[in-house]
């Protein structure tokens, strides 16, 4: 009888091994066959220099570089392909042109509508020759993160991403200041961003807004958006003057390099008390730096640079006790900055 009970609790913690190794390490389950099939078509239209998918063979498709699975599923959430080799926070005249060569090269297939359950995209970086970002993506529903940053793409962003309900990050920024990026990516109008409720995180920077002139209407109204960086993006007449604005979640707002028609800084901006982070330089606003940025006492960043301003320097600036950055330069300014 002993011994029946004994081989029954060893029987039980086997299948509770069982079941917990499935849940946590995924041992016993794979990638989907179809998934799998469908990353290998994507990679076919990729040429890959530095040999950066080599593990993309034979396999679990899971354990594959870039490529992020559900453990208890199996299926693909996760195309993590950004080129690790360029970094973002690096002007370009420090960067390594040499790694050009760790760029994906080629264009993006639509294997990857394949991929149902898929989450979160970054392809930012590589070189996809001036293809146009590709209408499918808007059809691919569970995306929550898209990022085609610096990614060597043309022509018009595709109004059939406001159908990505879910979307919570969108990157589809230039880089502006390389000299050898040939990218060329507008919008006429923002009004398929209008059903985004969840979008925290939106970059356009060096997209021509030139005959959007909805995109403040619709940022606007956006009620999670957190992080809005326009900077170079050929704005010119199209910033409003309002007394409020809603941006209720707003804490990084960049309009830097548009050279705005209007010579004073809109008053809606000094209600925003959330922002972390505002840069309005290479601008043509001019008169004395405004007062009301007074009460954007949360700043860490600000930058007002190469601005037509005249007058002293503000002595309110000591009430940013979190300032981390600051710059006047380029203006007509007079004064020290005052420490009490």
């Amino acid at each position: 009888m002993k011994l029946a009970i004994a081989l029954l609790l060893l029987e039980l913690l086997a299948l509770a091994n069982i079941k917990i190794g499935y849940c946590n390490g995924s041992a016993y389950i794979g990638c989907i066959q179809s998934e799998r099939k469908a990353l290998l078509r994507f990679k076919q239209d990729l040429k890959d220099p530095a040999n950066r998918l080599a593990s993309w063979s034979d396999g679990n498709c899971c354990t594959w570089a870039g490529v992020v699975c559900n453990d208890s599923t199996g299926r693909v959430l996760e195309l993590r392909l950004g080129n690790p080799f360029l970094h973002d926070d690096e002007p370009f005249w420090l960067e390594d042109y040499d790694d050009e060569t760790s760029k994906l090269i080629g264009k993006i297939n639509p294997s990857l509508l394949d991929l149902k359950h898929l989450v979160y995209l970054d392809l930012s970086n590589n070189n996809f020759e001036n293809n146009q970002i590709p209408v499918f993506l808007g059809f691919m529903g569970s995306l929550r993160h898209i990022d085609l940053s610096r990614a060597e793409l043309t022509g018009m962003i595709p109004h059939q991403l406001g159908n990505l309900f879910n979307l919570q990050y969108l990157d589809l920024s230039i880089d502006t200041h390389n000299p050898i990026s040939f990218s060329f990516l507008y919008l006429e109008n923002f009004s398929w961003l209008s059903g985004l409720s969840l979008l925290k995180h939106l970059d356009l920077t060096g997209v021509d807004l030139s005959t959007a002139s909805d995109w403040f209407l619709v940022t606007n109204m956006l009620p999670s958006l957190q992080v809005l960086k326009l900077s170079a993006c050929s704005l010119h007449n199209s910033l409003p003057e309002l007394p409020i604005a809603n941006f209720s979640s707003l804490y990084t707002l960049d309009l830097s390099y548009n050279e705005f028609d209007n010579t004073l800084v809109p008053s809606w901006l000094f209600g925003l008390s959330h922002l972390v982070f505002l840069d309005l330089g290479f601008n043509s606003f001019g008169g004395p730096i405004p007062d009301g940025l007074q009460n954007l006492t949360s700043l860490e960043h600000l930058d007002l640079r190469s601005n037509n301003f005249i007058s002293s320097i503000p002595t309110w600036l000591h009430k940013f006790t979190r300032l981390e950055y600051l710059s006047l330069r380029e203006n007509r300014l007079q004064g020290m900055i005052s420490s009490v």
